[in-house]
């Protein structure tokens, strides 16, 4: 099986945890105060990225000709390749994206859930806890976390984002709705400037009671089967079947799960019922722990900052419209 998450040749793979192993069963557990250094480690973040000029040979020659203006990326510790940039590139390192959260522990209680690094360090993040919580109806709790996330191969900026995680399932949803300010991202043409993240995050700490609100108002709204159907086809439609008049939603196989899943088979359905928000948690269900993928940590890399995160946010703003 193809592993997302990086894994070194002695099979040490570059992931930590507290609390509950997760879905595939690898990586370093670590204690509820495991301080930044220990997360460090643990993680396999402490490595660097350093950065060294393109130079190229032609075959039969034995002298190197630069390529001006641009570097390769690569690991301090193997030296393995990372990508290829130019002069005014400024990668963030895999310890700053843990250094992030010491004053955020120490001063406002946030706890590091999981952390590592993602196709053998080209992708890089943290995920915290920050002590926000609500339930939905009874017994349908949501926790509000911090996912800081980079990457040092241009396929990702730096972002700070809020985000939630469904007790019952380890559903996750970006807070994003309307106009709420929940993430930040930087461009690698700048410098990782911490304090000014925070600043800006610091502007969105309201946006979990309006999701909480948000969340609870759908939760109020039935959904009938009918309507579930006509959701789902605005969903999952393709753009290039649209007009094709022999297509059938029925056909897509994410539709027939999802629908399954909102009918009957979703964890967490017993509290929510066919509402609203139990048609979002079917769908979040579905691209988290469902969805078709190389590995999970494929479907975790789609969940969190590919098509599946693309498709659950998309999903929110149209039962919220």
């Amino acid at each position: 099986m193809a592993h997302e998450l990086s894994v070194r040749k002695n099979g040490f793979v570059e992931m930590a945890f507290v609390g509950d192993t997760p879905w595939h069963g690898m990586g370093q557990e670590l204690e509820e105060d495991a301080s930044i250094e220990e997360w460090r480690v643990a993680a396999g973040m402490d490595w660097e990225i350093q950065k060294s000029p393109v130079e190229y040979t032609l075959e039969g020659d034995m002298f190197s000709i630069p390529f001006p203006g641009q570097n390769v990326l690569h690991r301090s510790d193997t030296h393995a390749p990372l990508g290829i940039v130019s002069d005014r590139y400024n990668p963030v390192q895999p310890g700053e994206i843990l250094e992030f959260f010491r004053d955020l522990m120490d001063e406002n209680d946030f706890k590091i859930r999981t952390a590592g690094t993602l196709f053998g360090g080209k992708r890089f993040w943290a995920l915290a806890e920050t002590g926000q919580f609500g339930e939905v109806c009874n017994d349908d709790g949501l926790g509000g976390f911090l996912l800081l996330s980079s990457s040092c191969d241009r396929t990702l900026a730096t972002t700070a984002r809020f985000t939630t995680i469904r007790v019952v399932c380890n559903n996750t949803l970006s807070l994003a709705h309307n106009d709420m300010a929940n993430s930040v991202s930087f461009s690698h043409i700048k410098s990782f400037n911490h304090a000014a993240v925070k600043q800006q995050l610091g502007e969105a700490v309201a946006s979990f009671g309006a999701f909480m609100g948000m969340a609870q108002s759908l939760q109020e709204q039935k959904l009938s089967s009918k309507d579930a159907v006509a959701f789902l086809a605005d969903l999952l439609t393709p753009v290039t079947q649209v007009k094709e008049e022999n297509y059938d939603i029925a056909d897509n196989r994410a539709y027939r799960r999802i629908l399954t899943l909102f009918k009957d088979d979703a964890k967490g359905i017993d509290l929510v019922g066919h509402t609203k928000w139990g048609m979002l948690n079917a769908v979040t269900e579905y691209y988290d722990h469902w969805a078709p993928a190389r590995s999970s940590e494929a479907r975790l890399n789609s969940a969190w900052f590919g098509n599946g995160d693309k498709i659950k946010d998309r999903a929110l703003a149209l039962l919220a419209a």
